[in-house]
């Protein structure tokens, strides 16, 4: 059967269509659109007309990707945004009625454990690793050794951009993931767009190509050097940076410090960046059922 998942974040909308079957299933399309749906969802707990447009006009575009790969089952999950916005079941009832889809929002919890999950499906590692899921509205943490714990923690590249964080008011956010998972003998595996970004750029790649992405390692001096690196950049010289999305440059650096002090308060000198993640996570259940 062909299962396709969709995440609905607070900066892009992403599809993943698998061909499943048993307890393995076959990659057949990723893709993303940029359509912002957590703008101003911070300040005014409410999805404006605009961004909602925007949104449903992204997800008719995956839509058609879908009918292209002939997927048959759908799970769709609406994160950060949609959690925070008053006005969340608006968006949903939208989308059922222009694509027949049911959105499901997500908690935090939900949104780590699935992207746990993800990482163990597409990471050989020799330990249960730590999972930082840093989004655009929240980041969330799991581990699952000694026992399972998870937090979502409501800093993302995109909050912080718009209400212009401090390094000191993010450390404060971050506080109660560094209480619990500092000095760990875990791997660190990050996901979202600010850490694939950051391969991106650190590989040079003209073209984004997820297998050169996928497994590699980002040390925390490397990290730091492209914080610094592109802060001294205006946004339009940030757009022309190899690896970087034009239209992840107004985030790009409030991620990227957000990642630096994930590392700095948790004593890590380097990270696994994943592709695999909330979506790989949705397909290996959607397969098992």
């Amino acid at each position: 059967m062909r299962c396709a998942a969709v995440d609905i974040g607070t900066n892009s909308c992403r599809l993943l269509i698998a061909e499943t079957g048993g307890e393995q299933w076959k990659v057949l399309h990723r893709t993303m659109v940029t359509t912002r749906i957590g703008e101003g969802v911070d300040r005014q707990r409410v999805i404006n007309p605009a961004a909602m447009e925007r949104t449903v006009r992204g997800l008719l575009i995956l839509q058609e990707h879908m009918t292209r790969f002939r997927a048959e089952r759908l799970r769709a999950v609406g994160t950060s945004a949609l959690r925070d916005a008053v006005n969340r079941e608006e968006f949903v009832e939208k989308v059922r009625q222009e694509l027949n889809w049911q959105v499901e929002v997500i908690s935090g919890e939900e949104e780590a454990r699935l992207s746990y999950l993800g990482v163990r499906c597409g990471l050989s590692l020799d330990q249960p690793p730590l999972v930082v899921d840093l989004g655009g509205g929240s980041t969330e943490f799991m581990l699952e050794n000694p026992q399972p714990w998870n937090i979502s923690l409501p800093v993302g590249a995109v909050r912080a951009a718009e209400t212009g964080m401090s390094d000191q008011q993010i450390s404060e956010l971050l506080k109660p993931a560094a209480s619990r998972f500092s000095a760990l003998g875990s791997p660190m595996v990050v996901v979202g767009g600010t850490a694939t970004t950051l391969v991106a750029m650190q590989r040079g790649l003209k073209k984004y190509d997820s297998r050169l992405v996928h497994g590699q390692k980002l040390t925390v001096d490397q990290v730091k050097y492209w914080r610094d690196y592109l802060s001294a950049m205006t946004l339009e010289e940030r757009r022309q940076v190899t690896g970087l999305q034009p239209e992840r440059a107004d985030i790009i650096v409030p991620g990227i410090r957000i990642l630096a002090l994930i590392m700095d308060l948790l004593g890590y000198e380097e990270i696994l960046v994943s592709e695999s993640d909330i979506l790989d996570g949705i397909i290996a259940e959607l397969s098992a059922d």
